[in-house]
């Protein structure tokens, strides 16, 4: 199985510690305002940055920003968020987990209650370019069907859809074709258009207000691919240009997206268990992580009864971060893939508050879908 496979090619990553990856970490001030915060960001061309108070650290980034109002003079704490942190001595893997679960590109690493630096998901794809990855196609691991947008709408409604669908890459439709990608940078940018963006200002137009059209706004570097182009060329691509994403087409359709997310997706957690189980963003903090995932391969192994044609399964789990003011801040966001022989994966999503409670919920649907297709 392809899981299988690429899980046993990476084992070594997997184990590796992050020591040699850490890179500078952007601290900020926990009183400043948000627009001095969006100054550092533009001027360091980061995207996340960091605080310690006390023995808590507490992190923020662009697409959280975009909830922003008033910016000239509202604070940032409200839109600081706590995180784990990494040691020196800790796994690629914790790291690449943390990445997922909190939908952010870097993780703090602290020594002696300091903050000394961080792991970005950079470091870690770029440890991934070594490794010989030609048999890894594009068409495993791309976001299938992405959400666009068409050039006559307004930033504001960019600023929405980030925000809610929790994206930060809009590719941008103009007469039936992607012409460019709008990020949460330039949006952000919107916001505070007296700061300068970083390097990734670089193939876009001068930014514009939230009920400006989105015209030729957005980067014209993104790199694309074909579905059937190696995970070693793509890598190359967005390294060499700069970029978070990579634009999958054919015949000049596009048929996905590729971000740092969906090839950090390849360093999921194996779970031992008879059915080959492997999970992306386990949160850290979550107190009965072997109770949920014992009995969710449980479930799975009752399923096998009447149905047994069960390969594999992958759990990715997202936690909800954004806006101080969205109700939804907090909730567990999982989806569960049942990959079988013979017909495209099944697809299970729910949220929740309690991860046991999603869990048990998605258990219940997988019983009554499967059951179903065995009948």
């Amino acid at each position: 199985m392809i899981t299988e496979t690429i899980y046993e090619h990476l084992k070594d990553i997997y184990n590796s510690k992050v020591g040699p990856l850490v890179s500078p970490a952007i601290e900020i001030d926990p009183s400043s305002t948000v627009s001095q915060v969006m100054s550092v960001i533009s001027k360091n061309d980061t995207y996340d940055v960091f605080c310690l108070e006390g023995n808590s650290v507490f992190t923020t980034n662009v697409r959280s920003l975009l909830a922003g109002k008033n910016i000239s003079n509202m604070k940032i704490r409200p839109f600081l968020s706590p995180i784990h942190s990494l040691t020196k001595d800790d796994l690629i893997q914790k790291a690449a987990n943390t990445i997922a679960h909190y939908r952010i590109r870097a993780v703090p690493v602290l020594e002696n209650n300091k903050i000394v630096g961080c792991i970005t998901a950079k470091n870690i794809i770029e440890l991934l370019s070594k490794k010989d990855n030609r048999w890894i196609n594009a068409n495993l691991i791309l976001s299938k069907n992405p959400i666009t947008i068409k050039s006559s709408e307004l930033l504001a409604t960019a600023r929405r859809l980030m925000i809610s669908k929790r994206i930060d890459h809009l590719p941008v439709i103009d007469k039936n074709s992607v012409r460019q990608v709008l990020t949460s940078y330039h949006v952000l940018q919107s916001l505070n258009p007296e700061e300068r963006i970083g390097k990734r200002s670089l193939g876009m137009t001068k930014v514009g207000n939230l009920g400006a059209r989105i015209g030729n706004m957005g980067s014209t570097r993104i790199p694309r691919c074909l579905p059937s182009d190696n995970l070693n060329t793509i890598i190359r691509s967005m390294l060499d240009t700069n970029t978070t994403c990579c634009l999958v087409s054919l015949w000049d359709k596009l048929q996905g997206i590729i971000t740092y997310r969906d090839i950090l997706s390849l360093l999921a957690a194996k779970i031992e268990s008879e059915i080959p189980l492997y999970v992306v963003g386990m949160p850290e903090e979550q107190k009965n992580v072997d109770l949920i995932t014992s009995k969710f391969s449980n479930t799975l192994k009752r399923i096998q009864n009447v149905y047994s044609e069960i390969q594999e399964a992958r759990v990715s789990i997202k936690k909800q971060r954004s806006g101080s003011k969205d109700r939804r801040e907090g909730m567990y966001e999982v989806s569960i893939m049942i990959v079988t022989p013979h017909y495209a994966p099944f697809i299970f999503k729910e949220s929740g508050w309690d991860l046991g409670k999603v869990f048990e919920t998605l258990s219940q649907k997988m019983r009554r879908t499967l059951s179903k297709r065995s009948n």
